[in-house]
């Protein structure tokens, strides 16, 4: 396989991105192993099928891979769907302005190196050559940083991903130039504002992320605030109830010992 960073095409750049992805997430990470060829030690499932995977070639292997969906090729399916929380977006946007990136990753040995932000050049030319106005995915709590300075937003609730576990749900609005030079996106450097006349539904996309935070994230923030203040009357509650028990035996061994002297305390 010829070096380079590219969507595969042959049978031999996907074995490639499978195996990387086995590598990563079943060896190194242990997870969806349930998912895995054990036997060819590759991570695959039906959705490859319609998905666009991305694959960084250096030395004949993969050393980096992404997958996108995009509506029109992928059914956004009922899994889907609930899975990065699209009903916002598909209620007002046609299913082929919307797109979703996942089995995201790098090889251990080029983190830190180009191979990340090349992959991102090649998800831009995706998403400008298909017109996509969206792009969502899921990223674990400790990634969230990273991926709000590509321009991402959270949009929703965190919640567990089956085989994953905490993941928060966000959104990248294609056309919001604005936003993405704002935050330096790499995004902002790689397509030109004029790239981006495609893109007619910036403000309807504002909104609705804005909205959907309030409503949904604005509602978790509450319950664990409340979650935390319960825990902390709790622990206060039993704190006072210490000291009292504590106070009340110290005032007893008092009066024990000036009415009956030491011994009759000993036993206390």
């Amino acid at each position: 396989m010829k070096d380079g960073i590219r969507f595969a095409v042959t049978d031999e750049e996907r074995k490639a991105a499978y195996q990387l992805r086995y590598k990563v997430y079943v060896e190194g990470m242990d997870r969806l192993k349930e998912k895995s060829d054990l036997v060819n030690k590759e991570l695959r499932d039906e959705y490859d099928h319609t998905a666009h995977t991305a694959v960084a070639i250096k030395d004949n292997k993969a050393v980096g891979t992404l997958r996108i969906f995009r509506g029109g090729d992928t059914d956004f399916n009922q899994y889907l769907t609930e899975a990065y929380h699209l009903s916002p977006f598909t209620r007002h946007l046609e299913d082929n302005k919307i797109c979703i990136i996942e089995r995201l990753m790098v090889d251990e040995g080029h983190r830190g190196s180009t191979v990340m932000l090349r992959m991102y050049r090649e998800v831009m030319k995706f998403v400008l050559r298909n017109k996509v106005e969206v792009v969502l995915l899921n990223c674990v709590p400790e990634q969230r940083d990273s991926y709000m300075k590509l321009g991402f937003q959270p949009f929703t609730e965190t919640y567990d991903y089956p085989g994953i576990g905490p993941v928060i749900p966000m959104a990248l609005i294609t056309g919001d130039y604005e936003h993405l030079k704002r935050v330096g996106s790499p995004f902002a450097m790689l397509a030109g504002k004029e790239e981006l006349c495609h893109c007619h539904h910036v403000s309807l996309l504002q909104r609705i992320i804005r909205n959907n935070r309030e409503e949904k994230i604005g509602n978790q923030e509450q319950s664990e605030s409340k979650e935390i203040l319960k825990q902390l009357f709790a622990a206060g509650n039993h704190l006072m109830n210490r000291k009292r028990k504590n106070f009340d035996s110290s005032r007893l061994k008092l009066r024990l010992n000036s009415e009956y002297g030491n011994e009759a305390i000993a036993t206390l």
